[in-house]
This record gives C-alpha cells, structure tokens and sequence, in this order.
C-alpha cells in the first residue's frame, strides 16, 4: 500500500509527519484484519498493533447538538444532511465519517486492537517484558470506551446511572464489532473503565512511542484519568491525577500566544496541533468533515460569540487569546483550533480522505477539570488559584479570591450562567459559582471539539436550538436525545436502542 501524502500547507513538519505514520500504520493494519492477527508473536508487532487502538471521536455530532451552535437562517445552504440532523436532533441517518455508525464501528475497532494486544502479550513466551505495552492497551481500551458511553449514553450521576443503559464492555478479541451483546447500565461501563485505568497506569513507559503527543503518555494517561474521575464524582482522584499530568504550578506548560499574532487560520491551526507546544499533552487524528459545518446554516455566529470567546467574565472584558475568531462568508465565527488535512490514496485519480487532529487534552483542559474538582470538593480557595492560572494563560492580570469569582458569578447574565439542575449534591452559593466559572471558561477553551455538550449532559443544562421557520428545538435536563441513537445496524442486529 502506498504511503499516503498530505495535501496541505502546512508548516509543522512534526504534527504531520506524526499523523502519517499514525493513519498509514493504523490504515495499513485495518487492511489486513481479522486473518493476520493471530501472528502476534513478537514485541514490535504488538507494540505495531496498538497504533490502530486509538479512537474516533465524536467531535462532530457533539458541537452541533450543543449550545455553541445556532441555525443562521433558511437563506442559507445547510451543505450537509448530517449537520442538519445533528443540529435538529433527528436520527443521524449518515453512515460515512463522524456519524453514529462511524464512531461506533472504528471505537470498536480500536477496542479489537487493544484486546487483541492483551491476548497476544498474555500468551507471549519471550523474555522481553511487555509490561509498557499492556499499559498503552488498557488505557486505550478504557478511553475507547470512555468516548462511546459519553456519545451514547446520559452522562454518569449517583442518582440514575445503575439503570441508564450503557454499552457492551468488551474485553476479548472479537471479529466483529456489530454482535449481539447486552448493553448493561453507564455505571458498569464506569466500573470497567476505572479498573483499566488503574491497572494502566503503572505500566506506561513512554519510551515504548516515536511520536509521544499521539499516545498515551503518563501525562496523557493522567489527564484522562483526570477527567474520567471528574465525571464520575472521584474528585480526590482527579486532582491528584490531574496533579501528576500538570504538576501544582503548570504555568511553564501553557501555550505560548504570541506565536498566534498575525497569523492567517491555517497556521493558527497548526500552532495550536503543533506537537512542539507544550501545552498539548494528547492529540487524536481522525478522518472527519467536522469542520465543514462552518460553511452551511447551523454555525457559530457573531451573537454566540458574546457568550464565548468574546464574553465578559471576572478577567474582565475578554480573554484575547479566545476573542480572535476568523469569519466565513461574513457569518460563521471561528476560533480556528483544528484544521482539515487531506491524504491521499489514490494520487492519480484524485482519492483520498479528511482528517482532522484535535488535541484531546491540553493544559487548560486539565487546570479547569482539575479547577471544578477542587469547587466540588469545597477546596474553593485551591479552585479559585487554578482559574486564575487559566485566566493569567490568556493575558488577564488576576489574583482573584474565590470570594471575588463567585460574586462575580452570582450576578452574572444566564448568557454566561445557565441554570444547573446535577443529579449530584451542589451547594448553592459560593461552590455553584466555582462550578459555573469552570464551565465557563472550559466553553471559551474547549469550543469546537464538542466538550461543551459533556459539561450540558452532566449538570443538566437546558437550552434551546433556534430553527428559522419551525418551532424551536427545546433540550431539557436529561433530555433523551442526548444520548446519541446507536447506529440501525447495530439495533437491528438486535442490540436495546435508546429510549425515546
């Protein structure tokens, strides 16, 4: 098989040539499945076989079917069904990239990889120790599977987790990913989840990677960890997780934005995704059209960026790293964060696919998931010194108490604080304050990758979806539709759909 070639401007010869070896290995493998994985029987093929573990993620579906997205008009192509679908929460009908079906089968994928990794280092004799490979198995398994419950399913609560249906846990190799399996509940999921990180975490070497920002690392393995545990309520365990990723004072490993000045969106993307940043701790290739959406009717608008990366908040007017945002067609708002590649497989003939690279975990992720641990924790004044290592990151002069946040909070507008309704205990004052200034600032540094959605789905955040011409499209707390329908083939093979 030939070896793929960018078509691109790219400058950051370093994140590229990272994603090629990653899509041309991974690719490379995925071609010759199920029948050549029985010949794993030595230490480079497994370590080979992890490349093709990594995920998809649902970035996609997740950013549409958010509150950073807005219907612009009927006046306006809407250049995708897809788009359309997610945006209205209508069944995703698509099976082509970033649709239910997509996510579904190459998570999987990635899940089939893992255990075949596991297997073959369980029945290898040789006298190597594998001990960093099993590590980089587990933890892709547990992320893999972390990516499928939060796109299919409600997101985890003490109150209504043991009954929410989750996803099939798989644990052995399979040659399918559309069996028949029981779905279980999202706190099983959660369970298998945590038992893989944990048993993870001691083995990762990162002297098993060439390209370090594309694997989990130890400090990607934590930063995971660091979320994983945020979101199931461990919150000891996601700051000392999240600890071990950033260290207590992360000021040196946050991004540098004087490199972004006067730079045109493709090179803004390629600093951001450059595997030289520091602040970039895991990063995530996929084929995706994501970012084609900007183009069509459901977008990011100039009146969305007022509760966004141009909104007011304690730093004062704006965070300016945040507020530069690039316009499309004089409508769609950008902060141009990932960019669109394509590689080829067919040169002559003009085929290939595109992808894209999302950072999946930077310092300012970790800080502000490690931040709303500390407020849940009612450590306010340790949550308040995190948000202000965020709001210094971006230029802002603070050293505000977490008095200072929270009065801030308790008479901000409902652009920028939206009423919480958690199915966890959340005291009112002060820590509900801490909450909203993290998930504020976590909106402004995580827009496009499709985390906002999370944060909606986890404290149970109504909003509404303005459609031009047709009754607006309200979201509830809990709202069924957030749980993203599985794919038609995977519910006529007789798996439980989601309710409706």
């Amino acid at each position: 098989m030939k070896r793929p070639i960018l078509h691109t401007t790219c400058k950051f010869t370093l994140l590229l040539s990272g994603a090629l070896v990653l899509f041309s290995s991974c690719n490379k493998f995925l071609d010759e499945m199920p029948d050549n994985r029985t010949e794993l029987d030595n230490p480079e093929k497994i370590t080979q076989i992890l490349v093709s573990a990594y995920p998809y993620l649902a970035s996609d579906m997740q950013e549409l079917m958010s509150d950073n997205v807005t219907d612009y008009g009927r006046s306006v192509d809407i250049y995708s069904d897809k788009f359309e679908e997610a945006y209205l929460f209508q069944e995703i009908t698509n099976e082509s990239h970033d649709s239910p079906a997509y996510v579904w089968e190459n998570n999987y994928k990635a899940i089939a990889s893992a255990n075949h990794a596991l297997k073959a280092i369980a029945e290898y004799q040789g006298a190597e120790d594998l001990s960093a490979q099993k590590g980089e198995a587990l933890i892709c398994r547990a992320y893999a599977h972390f990516v499928l419950c939060n796109t299919f399913c409600q997101a985890y609560n003490p109150q209504s987790s043991t009954t929410d249906l989750g996803i099939p846990y798989v644990t052995e190799p399979e040659e399918t990913v559309f069996v028949e399996r029981e779905r279980g509940t999202v706190a099983g999921v959660y369970e298998m989840i945590a038992k893989d990180i944990e048993e993870a975490l001691p083995l990762i070497d990162d002297n098993l990677y060439t390209q370090p920002k594309f694997h989990f690392t130890k400090k990607a393995a934590h930063a995971f960890a660091a979320q994983f545990y945020l979101y199931y309520g461990k919150y000891d365990l996601a700051i000392a997780n999240a600890n071990e990723a950033i260290g207590e004072d992360p000021t040196s490993l946050f991004r540098n934005w004087d490199l972004f000045t006067g730079t045109s969106s493709t090179e803004y993307a390629n600093a951001f995704n450059s595997t030289e940043e520091a602040a970039n701790i895991f990063m995530v290739g996929f084929t995706s059209t994501h970012l084609r959406f900007r183009y069509g009717r459901y977008i990011h608008t100039f009146q969305l960026q007022s509760e966004v990366g141009r909104s007011q908040g304690p730093w004062g007017s704006q965070l300016e790293p945040y507020a530069i945002a690039y316009v499309y067609s004089s409508r769609s708002y950008f902060m141009p964060n990932m960019t669109e590649y394509f590689m080829y497989t067919d040169i002559a003939n003009g085929i290939g696919y595109p992808y894209i690279v999302v950072v999946a975990y930077t310092t300012e992720k970790t800080i502000l998931n490690r931040a709303e641990a500390y407020a849940l924790s009612g450590d306010y004044e340790l949550a308040a010194r995190d948000l202000n290592y965020f709001y210094r990151q971006a230029g802002a002069n603070t050293s505000l108490s977490a008095q200072e946040i929270s009065d801030y909070y308790e008479s901000a507008n409902s652009l920028i604080k939206k009423p919480l309704a958690p199915r966890f205990t959340l005291a009112a004052g002060m820590q509900t304050n801490l909450v909203h200034a993290c998930l504020h600032a976590r909106r402004i540094a995580t827009i496009l990758d499709g985390t906002r959605l999370e944060d909606l789905k986890r404290y149970g955040i109504a909003y509404t979806h303005a459609v031009d011409g047709a009754s607006n499209i309200e979201i509830e707390p809990y709202d069924k539709r957030l749980a993203i329908q599985l794919p038609k083939s995977v519910t006529a093979a007789g798996m439980e759909p989601n309710p409706r």
